[in-house]
């Protein structure tokens, strides 16, 4: 659909809920919204429900403007937010599924009228005898109408939304009940947050806050805010939008299942981990039985057991997860029900599921302590040949796992996992042949060799994941046995681990006849870090970082030297870059810097 259609689409879709007879569902109008979007972010229509801005005539004008809001479909979605607002304290409200109003105090009263196009609107005061409104009125108040769960009746539709559209519009048609309206930014509905940079977290606070707030009041999505006021003013807008604010507004689907069993796994660091299985669900298109658990104790604290019915929920990309458990269908025993008390016996798990060692309790985890847990060691063998170490497709966690059912292959594996990188220095081709057939081994091979010569010691004292020795890190204290010297902070713990795993490197060295490491590369030139948007890709800039010996950093650090700034940057870079006096460079000085460096 072209920009003329959509304008049209979307044009009549705002006329029929202003007239009070919509037809569209609002997720039918998201899609429509975001391919707008796409097209002309700053279209008038995409901010208002209104016709276009300055076609109402005859309406009145609001005292002050109201200023839109922008969208986020998935979490991606609020990454700019994020980065222009993350560091502010947040807050998180109810978007609610109704209709915008602006109530006015005027000289004979109260004025009610459509929020409109953001600068005037239709008079509906003659409707204010049907809204139940809140007692601490403001002068100028934008408000939502809305229809609380409690007051919804069968026979009034299935569009709470378009329910409260028709009766405002509709001057004849008195409603049954009275709606409510609901204060933006005042409501009582509200939940404090700190961004921390942990989007999975932030996630699943929404989708729960969406599922309990939605039992209340009919909703679309969460609206997350600047909490602080004043700081709002200092944000602004941009004559659209309010820049201190976004919708958080996916598809968001939940639905009731019955939990069938609780599978457990064994991480690389020993934890086990829960995933609850339950009856096939549909959710956002897709079919889910299965969401893994956080851990051992949420296990347990939140009482899930088999037979336990849970609801489940979806918001668009995200994972499923457990929003509500109910388990009064249980019908336990006295014996039962002491047992779903006990930490042990409602899991049924004393011992390791995968190697019968005895757990034990380490904060929120059941861990498995023994040393050679083939759980264990898989996932330690997985991270080696990850993009964490040394990248080899080809070894997915079941094809590592089946090698190691094997006695010889487990008994040189467990204290060498990089022995799959010269499988003949080891003796253990042919066996591995064997156990996952000739094409699987051939294509590993060749992406061994194809690895070989292109990675280096921090890429191998990174695979082996040891607390604190992720690759930069890493990258760093090897060149400082280079150099000695280093212009990092390093952990205690990170310095002791590096001393440990030198040896095996050394060895791993020695050892291999078919597997050859680089060189441990010179200190970077300097290092590089990028805020907004650039001409060309991210992955683009990396790539003439590291070909021409710089380095780039996703954050700023004490080591950064330059911060290239594109359209539309970061507040938070930004002070960070002022707070540790570092140049700002646009993206033609930086290839200017690249060019006189060569």
């Amino acid at each position: 659909m072209d920009k003329i259609e959509l304008i049209k689409e979307i044009q009549t879709a705002n006329a029929a809920y202003t007239a009070g007879i919509p037809f569209m569902s609002d997720y039918d109008y998201d899609i429509l919204w975001q391919q707008l979007h796409s097209i002309d972010p700053t279209n008038d229509l995409l901010y208002h429900t209104a016709r276009q801005r300055g076609n109402l005539t005859g309406a009145t004008f609001h005292k002050y403007p109201i200023f839109g809001t922008n969208k986020a479909f998935n979490m991606i979605d609020l990454g700019p937010y994020l980065t222009r607002c993350g560091n502010n304290e947040l807050v998180f409200e109810p978007k609610y599924d109704g209709c915008a109003v602006v109530l006015t105090k005027i000289k004979t009263g109260w004025q009610l009228t459509y929020e409109g196009d953001g600068f005037k609107g239709t008079d509906i005061t003659h409707k204010l005898p049907y809204l139940n409104l809140p007692t601490n009125l403001k002068h100028f108040q934008p408000m939502e109408v809305v229809i609380p769960w409690e007051d919804w009746q069968d026979d009034f539709g299935s569009n709470p939304r378009n329910v409260v559209a028709g009766w405002l519009a509709r001057k004849y048609d008195e409603p049954t009940i009275k709606m409510t309206a609901i204060q933006h930014n005042y409501g009582h509905l509200k939940y404090a947050y700190t961004y921390d940079g942990d989007l999975d977290t932030m996630s699943e606070i929404l989708l729960n806050l969406y599922n309990e707030w939605n039992r209340i009041y009919p909703l679309d999505g969460i609206m997350i805010k600047v909490k602080d006021e004043e700081k709002r003013l200092i944000i602004g807008n941009n004559g659209q939008t309010n820049n201190w604010s976004i919708a958080w507004k996916p598809p968001i689907q939940t639905a009731e299942a019955t939990v069938t069993n609780i599978e457990w796994n064994v991480s690389r660091l020993g934890r086990v981990i829960p995933t609850i299985i339950y009856d096939p669900i549909v959710l956002c298109s897709t079919v889910n039985t299965r969401v893994t658990g956080n851990n051992a104790k949420w296990l347990y604290e939140k009482q899930i057991t088999k037979g336990s019915k849970i609801t489940i929920g979806k918001a668009g990309e995200i994972i499923p997860k457990i929003l509500a458990v109910n388990n009064n269908e249980l019908n336990m025993t006295p014996e039962q029900e002491a047992d779903f008390h006990d930490e042990y016996a409602l899991f049924g798990l004393e011992i390791c599921p995968i190697c019968e060692s005895d757990l034990s309790w380490e904060g929120v985890h059941l861990i498995c302590n023994a040393p050679n847990c083939i759980s264990k060691l898989t996932k330690t063998i997985h991270h080696f040949y990850s993009a964490k170490g040394i990248k080899i497709d080809g070894l997915a966690e079941k094809t590592i796992e089946k090698i190691l059912r094997n006695p010889k292959c487990y008994e040189i594996l467990k204290d060498k996992p990089w022995a799959l990188l010269d499988t003949n220095a080891y003796g253990i081709s042919e066996t591995i042949e064997t156990i996952i057939g000739k094409k699987l081994f051939e294509n590993i091979c060749f992406n061994i060799n194809d690895m070989s010569g292109k990675v280096h010691m921090a890429h191998f004292i990174a695979g082996l994941g040891m607390q604190g020795l992720a690759y930069k890190t890493a990258l760093r204290l090897s060149q400082f046995l280079k150099t000695g010297k280093i212009n990092i902070h390093v952990s205690d713990k990170a310095r002791n681990n590096f001393i440990e795993v030198v040896p095996k490197f050394n060895q791993a060295n020695e050892e291999m006849t078919n597997f050859n490491f680089l060189p441990i590369p010179s200190a970077a030139k300097a290092i590089f870090c990028i805020t907004g948007s650039l001409s060309m890709s991210r992955e683009a800039v990396i790539l003439i970082l590291e070909t021409n010996g710089y380095e780039f950093n996703n954050t700023i650090t004490k080591e950064t030297n330059y911060l290239i700034v594109g359209s539309e940057p970061g507040k938070t870079k930004r002070d960070k870059a002022r707070k540790y006096n570092l140049p700002e460079i646009t993206e033609d000085q930086f290839f200017k810097l690249i060019e006189n460096t060569k």
